[in-house]
């Protein structure tokens, strides 16, 4: 993990030559590529493998720079919107029209409507942001060529893009980018394949498709996905159980360990029962009168859906990096160079991954969130393109470590930095302090609103205790309650630009 702000700016001359020549290079390499006999083959300066949030923020950044972009995407469309628009939308249901104790049962109807009419707002505001990237660039832009289907590489500067339907696109490119997410982990002991388990079982991907709100959830995994959803089925009527491996929820997300007993305690407040040290079954019986047996214990839990949210897995074998030069990907994810986003491999300097499809090697984190993927992207282009980027933002980009992180629970959970178990390993108990602020002792508390705060609702920061210059340095900032994802930023900034209490204070 980064400590220190890691600036791109060094040797740009040299860069510069050796982008010259690898752009020459890769030219008379494609030249000397015979075209598939199933496609014309033909060049573009970027290739962008998947048109997801990541995606479409690296083919505007590289269309404003004034290169020929092609985007494969296998829905034919892009989209700015993370995965977990869907959970959001269903949230907002939960929100508007349910109760956070599940005492409102909320018709799934409605839950359709959220979730269509968030979609078509998220492609709108897609399609607009080309618009407005191609007013900014004025001159020299390129409209990002969107391919319907699905690539891989055929050599180091080839691909090929096959939607299925007809014939595959032969494509010759100088830079490549992979941004193709993700999907739902799969256990294998679960029967997915059964007939059964049909509008049973579902995964973080397709409990969009239920179809109802269950009488009876049980939900499978511990953290941010699992999480959110037991939130959102119980506002939405649903009686929800949550097992899990882990003592606490959301377990290795970097989040305060004060943050997670505030949430359990919130969840148990309003009806979710938590199976903690439990997320194995010794039984699945699928079906509408249907029930997992616990093996740690041996409970039954009878439900009418299972819920299996326990991690998510990169899509990057489907795109054969090996055929690149790259290494082989590992658990779906390709290996990066941390400082550049580039795939590690054999003459890989042209091709970069970013977002949830990298495995090891990235210096963001914590990994698999929009905001940490974006922040990949930005030092994949500035890595590729450096000139350019440095003549139209006026200098390269200089990127910090620590980005903020938004948990949409209920209230929100943000965070960014160290958390008080990480700093008493770094500095010892005498060598760093917290303090722990209500919402309700703040003037923030005293404000009338309709509905009041939690009296759980607080903001935690941890800072250094030394005798040296770094006294009084926050080292972390940790928040739970409402409207905690608005001003986490803020809070970001302090902590990179290592800002002390006595500044804030």
């Amino acid at each position: 993990m980064m400590t220190a702000s890691m600036a791109m700016t060094a040797s740009r001359g040299a860069l510069a030559r050796r982008r010259g020549v690898a752009a020459e290079s890769w030219r008379r390499v494609a030249r000397g590529v015979k075209a598939s006999a199933t496609a014309a083959s033909r060049e573009v300066d970027v290739l962008v493998l998947g048109g997801g949030p990541v995606g479409s923020e690296v083919a505007i950044t590289c269309a404003m720079l004034g290169k020929r972009v092609a985007v494969a995407e296998p829905r034919g469309l892009l989209l700015a919107a993370p995965t977990g628009w869907v959970s959001k939308a269903l949230r907002q249901l939960g929100r508007d029209h349910g109760a956070p104790d599940g005492s409102v049962r909320v018709d799934w109807a409605m839950a359709e409507e959220y979730l269509s009419r968030t979609a078509k707002r998220a492609l709108k505001l897609t399609a607009n942001r080309f618009s407005d990237a191609a007013l900014l660039a004025g001159d020299g832009y390129h409209a990002p060529e969107v391919i319907k289907g699905t690539a891989r590489f055929t050599g180091a500067h080839t691909a090929l893009v096959d939607s299925g339907e007809g014939q595959p696109h032969a494509l010759q490119f100088a830079n490549a980018f992979i941004a193709v997410g993700s999907a739902s982990f799969r256990l294998d002991c679960l029967p997915w394949d059964d007939p059964a388990a049909s509008g049973w079982l579902f995964d973080g991907d397709t409990i969009k498709d239920i179809g109802r709100v269950p009488q009876s959830l049980v939900v499978q995994g511990g953290g941010t996905i699992a999480t959110e959803y037991a939130f959102i089925m119980r506002a939405l009527g649903a009686k929800v159980t949550l097992v899990m491996r882990e003592q606490k929820v959301m377990e290795g997300c970097r989040m305060d360990g004060s943050v997670q007993d505030a949430v359990m305690a919130r969840m148990r407040r309003i009806g979710i029962e938590i199976r903690p040290e439990s997320g194995d079954f010794s039984e699945v019986r699928p079906g509408p009168e249907g029930s997992v047996v616990l093996a740690s214990t041996g409970e039954v839990l009878e439900c009418d859906a299972l819920l299996s949210a326990t991690g998510r897995v990169g899509l990057v074998d489907a795109v054969d990096i090996p055929a690149a030069g790259c290494a082989a990907p590992a658990r779906g994810g390709a290996a990066v160079d941390g400082a550049t986003m580039r795939c590690i491999g054999q003459n890989t300097d042209h091709i970069y991954a970013v977002g949830d499809c990298t495995s090891e090697g990235s210096l963001v984190n914590p990994q698999g969130l929009l905001s940490t993927g974006l922040a990949e992207s930005i030092i994949a282009t500035h890595d590729a393109f450096p000139e350019e980027m440095e003549a139209r933002v006026g200098q390269l980009a200089t990127y910090v470590s620590e980005c903020p992180v938004a948990v949409w629970v209920e209230p929100t959970v943000s965070y960014v930095g160290v958390t008080t178990e990480d700093a008493q390993a770094a500095y010892g108990d005498d060598g760093f302090g917290s303090v722990k602020v209500f919402y309700l002792e703040t003037i923030k508390g005293c404000v009338e609103r309709s509905e009041p705060y939690g009296r759980d609702e607080f903001l935690k920061l941890v800072y250094r205790v030394s005798d040296g210059p770094d006294n009084g340095r926050i080292l972390g900032v940790h928040v739970y309650g409402s409207g905690a994802s608005e001003f986490i930023h803020n809070a970001g900034t302090l902590v990179n630009q290592q800002a002390t209490v006595w500044e804030v204070c």
